[in-house]
């Protein structure tokens, strides 16, 4: 093994200088070790941002696409069935809820005069059984076809 032993510092003040003043202070050594502590704070702050960004915005994408899939569902019912109920997706998504709420709407509310009992207004909020927080609601009016052109729909 080799060992590399240490110069002794010369007697000449200027070099005596320079060896005493090798190396780092205590103080520079904090304030290297904080300006590292602050921003590896700041790194992992913004990477727990972006997993939340991340999360919400895959919840987002799959509840909007099972809100379709709802909607789609209710569409093909004949408008008198239409009433509000809850459930979920099944084993395909066992984690996904859907509430749909069903509410006639008057004429007051459109300004269609003699629109009563033709239009219904459908909300589909999608939840998640992790997070109550997370919700995505849909709204769409669904209207009752003309007495003369067939069956109840949309």
């Amino acid at each position: 093994m080799f060992s590399r032993k240490k110069k002794p510092c010369s007697s000449d003040l200027p070099q005596r200088r320079a060896c005493l003043s090798a190396g780092f202070t205590l103080l520079e050594v904090m304030v290297a070790v904080t300006l590292i502590a602050i921003a590896l704070v700041t790194l992992i702050g913004a990477q727990s941002q972006s997993v939340a960004i991340a999360t919400g915005s895959r919840f987002d994408a799959m509840a909007s696409l099972l809100a379709q899939w709802k909607l789609t569902e209710l569409s093909l019912q004949d408008f008198a069935q239409l009433n509000s109920d809850t459930g979920n997706f099944g084993e395909e998504y066992p984690h996904f809820f859907w509430k749909a709420e069903v509410r006639e709407l008057a004429e007051d509310e459109t300004g269609i005069k003699g629109a009563r009992d033709l239009l219904k207004a459908v909300d589909v909020t999608i939840s998640v059984d992790q997070d109550k927080t997370q919700t995505y609601t849909v709204r769409t009016i669904v209207y009752k076809k003309p007495a003369g052109q067939g069956a109840d729909a949309q």
